[in-house]
């Protein structure tokens, strides 16, 4: 056998390089805190004095501002998280733990797919962010960005690294 017959029949033999599983501190750490997600996760955060302790003591009159024509949602349908939400400061392996903590019971993949993916509040945040008071700057790659990394993520296993 010569020389290059040989070597092109060990490449061929070798197992593809597989490509590394996404990390959430890779892919979605820095997303997780742009402003426009803490904005909603430190509402009702009394450690980060949430909106919900200075300017939003009115909770029940959401509607009232964050109107259908602003976040799209039908009326009783805006809601900010609840404290045990608020990831503010945390390191990448603790928010992603966090996340998925509190995501409930259930098939995690599907359910961290509905919220991320799906969840018109989330949708609402990368596309528009529109808030009574203006805007915030968006999301670097906006919501297509943001899928993309979440897919890559949830179908890498979820790494919390």
């Amino acid at each position: 056998m010569k020389w290059p017959l040989l070597c092109a029949a060990l490449t061929l033999a070798l197992p593809a390089q597989a490509t590394p599983p996404v990390r959430f501190g890779d892919a979605l750490h820095a997303k997780f805190h742009h402003d426009r997600c803490l904005q909603c996760h430190q509402f009702n955060s009394r450690a980060h004095q949430g909106r919900a302790f200075h300017s939003h003591r009115a909770r029940y009159l959401c509607d009232n501002c964050h109107a259908p024509r602003l976040t799209g949602l039908a009326r009783g349908e805006w809601m900010a998280p609840a404290d045990k939400f608020d990831y503010t400061g945390l390191d990448a392996r603790t928010t992603c733990h966090l996340i998925k903590r509190n995501l409930g019971s259930g098939d995690t993949r599907r359910l961290m797919r509905e919220h991320l993916l799906d969840d018109a509040r989330i949708r609402w945040s990368l596309e528009s962010g529109m808030t009574p008071a203006g805007r915030f700057p968006t999301v670097p790659g906006g919501y297509e960005a943001w899928a993309r990394d979440v897919k890559a993520w949830i179908d890498g296993g979820m790494i919390c690294d």
